[in-house]
């Protein structure tokens, strides 16, 4: 049997709106310089870079709770890894279950609507692309032999000027995390075969992807909604749905699925409001249906458990 002391996996949950007595805590207890504290403070939420001993999670999650920061801590062997992610190419929402096929339509796998746990919807910025390079015209060329003639270095035509620039939109990419077991599933919008849309299918994948997100929300109805998701189907500020890279939006949702574990926790010892009217209102109670024992903190309700607990 192992003897290796448990080590744990810290996350916060909401921005820090007073830094230094944060900054304080961190250093204090793990030693780390204030620098390297306010940069990632400044970065919350999110989960803490490194595994901390017990007693370094019960000291910051205790000073955390005096600052009125929510927190959780998590046994590191049983902190949800959503990656690598499965990315799919066919799917199809049914009306008992996500389906998910191979390149030749065979199923292989498939989530009754009770699993799906979490639908994490955003887009990813890309780089405007330089194209459609057209060979220089004959002026250009004339002087370029005349250079060389004279011994001189030919001078470079810059590419910029016989590129035109293509503004690129941001790319659909949904994540899909279903429990029992826990796996995570990506689609990417231009990489889906939407044909089990039928009629209502149209001929640009950019159409298509916020129908199929649509019918994911609809159809699961025990999974949880995150707020850039419910931001992309209504069409709402683009900066809120937007994200860098997809490593940031599965950062993301990882960040949003331990969320929602924590305030569905809260909910069941106090008897709050579901989970998703706390991101905004929405029709209908959006809640997950597993239990899942934590050891967490949460200004306003009771002291923190004597144990921490796990997933």
């Amino acid at each position: 049997m192992s003897t290796t002391p448990a080590r744990y996996r810290l996350v916060i949950f909401e921005p820090v709106a007073e830094p230094q007595p944060v900054r304080d805590l961190f250093c204090r207890v793990t030693g780390i310089h204030p620098t390297d504290a306010m940069q990632w403070i400044a970065r919350a939420p999110g989960p803490w870079p490194k595994t901390l001993e017990e007693g370094q999670v019960r000291q910051i999650l205790d000073g955390l709770y005096d600052l009125g920061v929510p927190a959780e801590a998590w046994r590191s062997d049983l902190f949800p890894e959503l990656t690598p992610a499965r990315t799919l190419h066919r799917a199809s929402c049914l009306a008992e279950g996500f389906r998910a096929e191979g390149l030749r339509g065979e199923p292989t796998h498939w989530a009754p609507w009770d699993r799906v746990e979490l639908i994490c919807a955003g887009r990813i910025v890309r780089d405007d692309e330089f194209r459609n390079v057209y060979a220089p015209e004959w002026p250009s060329t004339v002087v370029s032999g005349l250079r060389a003639l004279v011994l001189m270095k030919p001078r470079p035509i810059n590419r910029r000027t016989r590129a035109s620039r293509i503004p690129r939109d941001p790319l659909g990419e949904v994540i899909i995390v279903r429990r029992d077991p826990r796996l995570a599933f990506r689609i990417v919008e231009n990489q889906m075969n939407y044909a089990y849309l039928g009629k209502r299918l149209s001929h640009s994948a950019a159409e298509n992807f916020p129908i199929f997100v649509a019918d994911l929300c609809a159809r699961a109805d025990a999974a949880y909604i995150t707020p850039s998701t419910r931001s992309m189907l209504a069409k709402g500020d683009p900066s809120e749905y937007e994200f860098p890279s997809s490593p940031a939006l599965m950062d993301y949702a990882t960040h949003r699925l331990l969320w929602s574990w924590y305030r569905r926790d809260r909910e069941a010892e106090v008897g709050e409001v579901p989970i998703q009217d706390l991101d905004e209102p929405a029709p209908g109670a959006w809640d997950t249906s597993d239990d899942m024992p934590t050891y967490g903190n949460e200004p306003g309700g009771g002291p923190a458990p004597d144990d921490p607990g796990s997933a």
